[in-house]
């Protein structure tokens, strides 16, 4: 074999050898540009429903600070129709039968009653 054979051999052998790093460099760049794309699907999947989450809990806390407003607003309008009864000389007492108390006391018991079903579906998502 001659000089020039033996070189052109061994420049074969390097580009055969060039070639198949090139292939498996790209398959693993490939490989890893797939991972890192379901890695990142996967984080802002994750992302968004954690986001979503605490949305939901925060109109749960919104509207539950809203409920506590109208029960005390509720508890006033009720204190001032029971100073509004005792003053009034025709009326001989105040009892939770009286009409006005009565519709009071049922709105009253039903912003609670609400007030505590948000709670309980806010301890949920907190569990979660």
């Amino acid at each position: 074999m001659t000089f020039g054979e033996r070189m052109k051999e061994l420049l074969d052998q390097g580009v055969l050898v060039s070639k198949d790093i090139a292939s498996k460099a790209g398959e693993k760049a490939q490989d890893w540009g797939e991972k890192g794309y379901h890695a990142s699907r996967e984080f802002l999947s994750k992302a968004g429903t954690k986001a979503q989450d605490l949305g939901e809990r925060g109109v749960l806390l919104m509207e539950i600070k809203q409920l506590e407003s109208r029960g005390q607003k509720l508890i006033a309008q009720l204190g001032a129709e029971a100073y509004k009864i005792f003053t009034d000389e025709a009326a001989p007492a105040v009892s939770a039968d009286t009409p006005v108390i009565k519709a009071l006391l049922s709105e009253l018991a039903s912003v609670r009653e609400a007030v505590e079903t948000r709670e309980s579906d806010l301890k949920l998502r907190k569990a979660q």
